[in-house]
């Protein structure tokens, strides 16, 4: 028994054998030096134990022989392997500093080793500094080979996986800015494989994060840079990464507060432009300028940033600094489509100009035909002018950003609007339907959907909803007025008379001239529905609708003159709306 026990714990011991060497043991002794040498292969096969007798079945199960293929690094410390496998830089230089020796004495694989970890910390973190002698090395090897390649933005694929290193070190090439899109399916494969040998390193979940932000899957960018960020919260490169991602997920505050307890020299212009983005995008326009004002005076040539400045400023009204600043960068560059979106809404909510703003974002939507930003203005200015930008109208320029996200509320109301201008009423209330289901009681939609219910003859329909939406909000004029429409359909002309009558006198001048305006469609005579309409334009000389009125009812008595004195009016208060300048046009040929 004792003989059996003494057997049994030298190859308990011995951590690892050869066939070959069981063949040798046959015919000679080895030195012990040799058989030193003998242990540090890995075996192909289990070596053989018939002649082991073996008493107890437990003692038999409790014996493990190693089985694990042999790797180039199979030597090494298996901590520090696992610490650069880790791939942050506080582990790879606790590796470093458990495998430093004098450089006379480190072993090829060693030096290669040290090779791989100062490429990760080079590469992965530029922010960090080498603090230790990188030993020269043969690049015969797939290591080397695969960070030679990374370093021309090549992935190198004949690495063949056979470890952690070998399959995830062709994957640095993603930081390169020298990378072709191309690599972007290669490279998730290699993570995937690596992630699958090592699910817990760091190195390896910031790579994918990367990966998946740079394909515009924010989502998985996150759950893999969020496990990264986790595992240590000190690297500025994986906690701007997640700021960025938090953005693009519409999670500022979470953004801001990884910011704020971020540890980075203060005026490092990286930290300082994702302050900048999350202060703009929480509102906070002050801090914005703040920040961006010190990244530029750090480097007064950013252009990114003289663009962002000039895009703080129009959020702040100050557009004549803001047009300064478009200049300056027009300059370096007039075809960004940063630029172009901004001088499209500088001349569409402070020059009033449609015409130069239908040209920049015609523009836009050449270079950039997808631009979700550039096609949202081209359909608000089709939806203010009902005219077609780049060939298309609001409601065809609204469903391109329909079809990338159909819950874009802002789109369905430009296509709404394009949907009225065009009398499409069905696919209108299609539209206006789906918005109020959602909740949204925003004054011009409550406006627009009476108007389309009562087109097509839904007249109880347009009443119970003004009526529903006048009681959320009965101090809203545009409300008011949508309900007075659908009661004056809806209800009998005299109790509409009465309730018109009980809202004079508290009205405002301009709810009284729309009151007066209405009014002239209920009165009997002609005499009385033109008085109201110049009691109307005494309330508010500018209310188009009266105006326009004006023109249709002397239109019909052939009186072109007068109503063309209307119509002009009603060109100089709508500049823009092309269907009347075309009616303006018609009736000067006309009285000619």
């Amino acid at each position: 028994m004792i003989l059996l026990f003494a057997l049994t714990a030298s190859v308990v011991s011995m951590p690892v054998y050869s066939a070959a060497k069981n063949k040798s043991n046959s015919k000679s002794k080895k030195s012990k030096n040799n058989e030193k040498q003998n242990v540090e292969v890995v075996p192909e096969s289990v070596p053989e134990t018939e002649n082991l007798d073996v008493a107890s079945e437990d003692l038999e199960n409790s014996i493990r022989l190693p089985s694990q293929k042999r790797t180039y690094f199979y030597k090494i410390d298996s901590e520090i392997m696992s610490d650069i496998e880790k791939g942050t830089p506080d582990s790879i230089r606790s590796a470093l500093v458990k495998l430093r020796k004098n450089t006379v004495d480190y072993e090829e694989n060693e030096k290669v080793l040290i090779n791989i970890a100062s490429e990760i910390m080079r590469t992965v973190w530029p922010s960090e500094k080498i603090t230790w002698d990188i030993p020269s090395v043969s690049e015969d090897n797939p290591y080397m080979g695969a960070i030679s390649s990374v370093n021309q933005g090549i992935f190198d694929s004949s690495t063949g996986n056979v470890d952690f290193f070998a399959t995830v070190l062709p994957a640095l090439v993603l930081l390169k800015p020298i990378a072709e899109p191309s690599v972007y399916e290669t490279c998730e494969q290699s993570l995937i494989t690596a992630l699958g040998m090592n699910e817990n390193s760091v190195l390896a979940n910031y790579l994918m994060g990367v990966l998946q932000e740079k394909k515009d899957d924010t989502v998985a960018a996150e759950a893999y840079i969020k496990k990264a960020y986790d595992a240590d919260t000190e690297i500025s490169e994986i906690a701007l990464a997640y700021v960025r991602i938090l953005r693009s997920n519409g999670k500022q505050n979470v953004a801001a507060s990884i910011l704020k307890n971020l540890k980075s020299d203060p005026n490092d212009i990286t930290v300082l432009k994702q302050n900048a983005y999350v202060a703009f995008e929480t509102g906070n326009l002050q801090s914005a300028e703040l920040y961006v004002a010190r990244v530029l005076q750090q480097n007064p040539n950013d252009l990114e940033f003289v663009l962002f400045r000039a895009r703080v400023l129009i959020e702040k009204n100050d557009y004549i600094h803001a047009v300064s600043l478009l200049d300056m960068y027009s300059r370096q560059d007039n075809s960004s489509i940063d630029y172009l979106i901004l001088r499209a809404k500088v001349q569409l909510d402070w020059s009033k100009n449609t015409t130069a703003a239908t040209e920049t974002v015609e523009k836009a939507l050449q270079l950039y035909p997808d631009n979700i930003d550039a096609l949202m203005i081209a359909a608000r200015i089709s939806s203010i002018t009902d005219a077609p930008v780049a060939g298309k109208y609001a409601d065809e320029l609204a469903a391109k950003v329909l079809d990338a996200n159909p819950e874009n509320e802002q789109a369905m109301l430009y296509a709404l609007k394009g949907l009225i201008q065009r009398e499409n009423w069905l696919e209108a209330y299609s539209i206006g339907k789906k918005l109020t289901a959602q909740g949204n009681n925003n004054s011009e939609l409550v406006e627009s959907y009476v108007l389309i219910c009562i087109s097509l003859g839904k007249t109880t329909e347009a009443y119970e909803y003004a009526k529903k939406q006048l009681e959320i909000k009965p101090d809203d004029e545009i409300v008011l007025q949508a309900y007075v429409l659908a009661y004056s359909r809806f209800g009998s002309r005299d109790a509409v008379l009465k309730y018109i009558e009980s809202l004079m006198s508290a009205s405002s001048a301009k709810m009284k001239s729309y009151l007066y305006y209405r009014r002239s469609f209920l009165q009997l005579t002609e005499e009385n529905a033109l008085a109201d309409l110049r009691s109307s334009l005494i309330s508010n000389p500018r209310n188009s609708d009266a105006l326009f009125r004006l023109y249709e009812m002397y239109y019909a008595k052939s009186d072109y003159r007068k109503a063309q004195y209307y119509l002009r009016q009603v060109v100089a208060i709508n500049p823009n709306d092309n269907s009347v300048k075309q009616l303006n046009e018609a009736l000067t040929k006309l009285i000619k």
